[in-house]
């Protein structure tokens, strides 16, 4: 079995819905996707769970914190074909992810953000 840090979105899925003693049945049904579907995403052959989807694969599986944002990595780096030019940036540094993440969190606002572009930009001159 591949190490954590090799697997891909699919194979964390299923290794995660697996120690949780879950049905690949039991878990499509509880995110919304037939089982066919879920069984694809396994197997790498489809994307990752759309937002939406991978909250409620979360809270199916009773996943921690440090499960939760493996997962949203793994995912974020499956839909690695954003049309932004930042998305690489973003998806190759894990810390990045968990800043957006937090800011997400917190509910960040514009001036949370320019107080934080300032601070850096004072850091980097």
């Amino acid at each position: 079995m591949k190490q954590e840090n090799e697997q891909v979105f699919g194979e964390y899925a299923e290794r995660l819905r697996k120690q949780k003693g879950k049905s690949l049945r039991e878990t499509a049904k509880a995110i919304g996707v037939s089982a066919q579907f879920y069984s694809e995403i396994e197997k790498g052959r489809r994307s990752a769970l759309t937002p939406e989807r991978l909250e409620k694969f979360k809270a199916f599986l009773g996943l921690n914190s440090e499960e939760t944002e493996t997962l949203y990595n793994k995912a974020a780096e499956a839909r690695k074909r954003s049309e932004f030019d930042f998305s690489d940036y973003i998806i190759q540094r894990d810390y990045a992810m968990s800043a957006l993440r937090v800011a997400k969190e917190l509910d960040a606002d514009e001036e949370d953000w320019q107080r934080f572009i300032d601070e850096l930009k004072q850091r980097k001159e």
